[in-house]
């Protein structure tokens, strides 16, 4: 009878958890406690109880041994303390408990621990911390953002919602600053990519290390582009262009970005003209110069063209910081970068911004915002959108 009654307790120790906790201790910090690590010696619980220290050394009996669970019990109510959980230090032949105790009772308990037989030792429960970060904090390299006024404007919207087409060369979206950014990509050219669009996304939504224009909106990758060997920038034709193009409208996004320029496009010009048709706002990078071989998308009546500061385009005065930009580069990377693409960027950026405040804003409502606040500044755009009609 002797013997089952003793199957049972340790069965009743096993199953219910009664007896010694081996789950690490839960760190977070009870209020007004503090917790207390100690460690107990196997062979002093076998001296209190009769039991050989081996016993303890074994997984399979650890925790269905009651004794050890009577000691450490026993320090908890001789030293008004909780037991919090407890694991074998098999290393040190010791097992280890944390125990809470009430802030104003610690230096007792300790000084008490100290001197007891039953105890090998007692200290506080420290913690530390790891001396890297996530990701890197590049926010003060990112002058454009002081430029734009981008912090006030943050503390209003971030985007959160719109959707931006970049129709360019391609996303690098396992880069570490653009990972989750990326709601959907889509290839329409084949070939091989160039930094470009990663440079793009970096600057309208970045969102760990560096920041964004436009942190939380969703970005669809649109391939239409593709590198040129030994070239940074990118190529693209009427075919892949239109196909972008075309995927873009039917999909519904809210912002097209174009940082590219070329020759007058019938076919593409008309599917601007269905874009605007359905309230999406199309930005694009002003060319370096003025002519027919660069009359597509800048000369299109309904997009909106973006020069690099204090070099406004022909017929506009909408420029962006575009010198020297710091930005996201594939393979996980990031460099400076510089163009008209890099200040179409920001701009697409802050049309989002505006966007995630009012939905059911129209192309020329957005066109209008932008001219009535150059130099460009995010958080006076912003501010300004409730007052429309």
């Amino acid at each position: 009878m002797r013997r089952v009654a003793h199957w049972l307790l340790g069965l009743a120790a096993l199953l219910c958890g009664s007896g010694v906790r081996a789950a690490a201790p839960d760190p977070q910090p009870v209020p007004g406690a503090e917790r207390l690590l100690v460690t107990v010696r196997y062979d002093a619980v076998s001296a209190l109880h009769g039991d050989a220290v081996e016993r303890y050394r074994r997984p399979r009996d650890y925790r269905a041994d009651v004794a050890l669970d009577h000691v450490l019990d026993a320090l908890a109510a001789d030293y008004a303390l909780r037991r919090v959980g407890g694991w074998p230090m098999r290393a040190l032949a010791l097992h280890c408990e944390v125990f809470a105790v009430d802030a104003g009772a610690r230096d007792a308990a300790i000084a008490g621990l100290q001197h007891d037989a039953r105890v090998d030792s007692v200290q506080q429960l420290n913690r530390f911390r790891t001396l890297s970060a996530t990701a890197p904090d590049y926010r003060k390299l990112q002058h454009s953002l002081d430029e734009l006024d981008v912090d006030r404007a943050h503390a209003v919207s971030r985007g959160r919602g719109v959707r931006i087409a970049v129709i360019d060369s391609g996303i690098d979206a396992t880069h570490p600053d653009l990972r989750g950014g990326v709601e959907f990509a889509r290839d329409f050219a084949g070939g091989g990519a160039s930094a470009h669009g990663t440079e793009v996304a970096g600057v309208i939504g970045a969102r760990h290390g560096l920041v964004g224009i436009a942190p939380e909106a969703e970005l669809v990758d649109l391939r239409a582009c593709w590198g040129e060997s030994g070239q940074d920038a990118a190529v693209c034709d009427s075919f892949t262009l239109a196909q972008a193009l075309d995927f873009a409208i039917v999909r519904g996004v809210d912002v097209i970005n174009l940082s590219l320029s070329g020759p007058d496009d019938a076919l593409l010009t008309r599917l601007l003209g269905a874009a605007e048709a359905k309230a999406i706002a199309v930005v694009a990078a002003a060319p370096p110069q003025h002519d027919a071989a660069h009359a597509f998308p800048s000369a299109v009546a309904s997009v909106i063209v973006v020069g690099v500061g204090g070099q406004a385009p022909a017929g506009s005065s909408l420029t962006a910081p575009g010198v020297d930009v710091l930005t996201t580069f594939p393979g996980g990377r990031y460099d400076y970068a510089s163009g008209s693409s890099l200040a179409a960027a920001h701009v697409s950026g802050v049309v989002a911004l505006a966007l995630a405040l009012r939905r059911r804003l129209t192309p020329p409502q957005v066109r209008a915002l932008l001219a009535a606040h150059t130099p460009l500044s995010a958080a006076a755009v912003l501010a300004a959108v409730p007052a429309l009609n």
